[in-house]
């Protein structure tokens, strides 16, 4: 649910037993395989705290280094897969705005046999929001340093029922917490934990069409309210149906839509029932270029005003391989976020737009070199919180 962006420390290995033999971009060791990654970006920002239109703007050149290792192993048809990402950023402008962040992540698939499968991952970051972001909308430059967090968390999913059976069910839970590493009141409100439990189940209706009924449950307890009496704490119902397909090699998609519903333990906060739904489709017309469109809506938590977030994001992405070694990306996003609540007299309306051109060209089999240009803006009936940002960036990938 948090997503970051990121991306030079020397380049570095571990493991134990010796080195057997050296593939493509693995060292294959005494039982698995190392997969050591270097990335880094050399970026710059010309607002760096999302700063509102009227007010001053930080600009600054940012280094960001990001070193990774990942180890696999296969053993009959199950695997385990464990990685490390370090992600550090150095704005040479704004060293408030400085960054450390950790990410860990084990992930196993298990085949029983071919009707039972199961799949499990945890994960943690030791991440960060930058200044101007999420609880810090409108007053970044306030803050002296980012905001930084822990956020642990782990799921699982039984699968029941063969790829090519006319029925399959997916069952999943999860949990997953979000601490910040701030002790003040303004930062002990935000912490919480997910507790989810769903399952999914298909249904082929002819070829690779399958008919999908997808239902979830999730609680979501917070640490500490800021009023005892008023707490965020919620529960969260959802059930959506719809199709998946793959009419061709070259187009795959899904559409579901359904019902949601969101109570709060407070007596004082609405609760929310409306229409969520997850539409998404991919066209290959060459296998060289590939066109991705999606929109999605549901409810989020709230990060200052009102109960929770009603939001819907609508995206557009193009891939194209001009060259066997030169491609390009453009993404274009589009989100809606209202702010819900029975106290609020004027709710909170913001609508963000973010538009991505990248070029990558693969020098060599271990080393891509890239750059890119994107733009964000959001407008709001909030006009602290409205701002335009562009970013410009050089990257490297090296790889063994």
């Amino acid at each position: 649910m948090f997503v970051r962006i990121s991306g030079v420390t020397a380049l570095f290995l571990i493991g134990t037993g010796p080195v057997l033999a050296q593939q493509a971009g693995r060292i294959e060791m005494d039982g698995y395989d190392l997969i050591p990654e270097f990335s880094t970006e050399m970026l710059y920002i010309d607002n760096v705290t999302y700063a509102a239109d009227d007010n001053p703007r930080i600009s600054s050149w940012v280094n960001v280094i990001s070193p990774q290792i990942t180890a696999v192993t296969k053993f009959s048809n199950n695997s385990i897969e464990a990685g490390y990402q370090l992600r550090h950023g150095e704005y040479f402008s704004s060293s408030a705005d400085n960054y450390t962040d950790h990410i860990a992540h084990v992930t196993g698939k298990f085949e029983m046999n071919s009707r039972h499968r199961f799949t499990t991952k945890a994960r943690y970051e030791d991440g960060h929001d930058e200044r101007g972001r999420r609880y810090s909308n409108g007053f970044g430059s306030e803050l002296d340093s980012v905001d930084t967090y822990k956020n642990p968390e782990v799921t699982g999913t039984y699968s029941f029922g063969s790829e090519t059976s006319p029925g399959r069910i997916d069952l999943h839970a999860g949990y997953e917490e979000i601490n910040y590493d701030n002790g003040a009141l303004a930062y002990q409100i935000r912490d919480r934990s997910y507790k989810k439990v769903g399952g999914q189940f298909l249904y082929r209706v002819a070829g690779s069409t399958h008919l999908v009924l997808d239902a979830t449950h999730q609680q979501i307890d917070y640490d500490v309210a800021a009023n005892p009496e008023n707490p965020l704490d919620s529960d969260e119902t959802r059930v959506l149906a719809g199709v998946s397909w793959e009419s061709s090699a070259s187009t795959t998609g899904f559409a579901k839509v359904g019902y949601k519903e969101k109570s709060f333990e407070a007596p004082t906060r609405d609760t929310f029932t409306g229409v969520d739904w997850e539409v998404g489709m991919k066209w290959l017309p060459r296998s060289y270029s590939q066109f991705e469109l999606s929109t999605s809506a549901d409810t989020r938590e709230t990060n200052g005003e009102g109960d929770y977030i009603r939001g819907q994001d609508y995206r557009l992405s193009w891939k194209h391989a001009w060259l066997n070694r030169f491609s390009t990306t453009m993404k274009l996003i589009y989100e809606q976020e209202d702010y819900e609540g029975a106290q609020l007299v004027d709710p909170r309306e913001d609508d963000t737009t973010r538009a991505l051109l990248s070029a990558d060209y693969q020098f060599r089999r271990w080393l891509q070199l890239g750059v890119y240009y994107q733009f964000s803006e959001r407008d709001s009936n909030r006009d602290r919180v409205t701002y335009d940002r562009n970013v410009m960036g050089l990257t490297a990938r090296v790889t063994l």
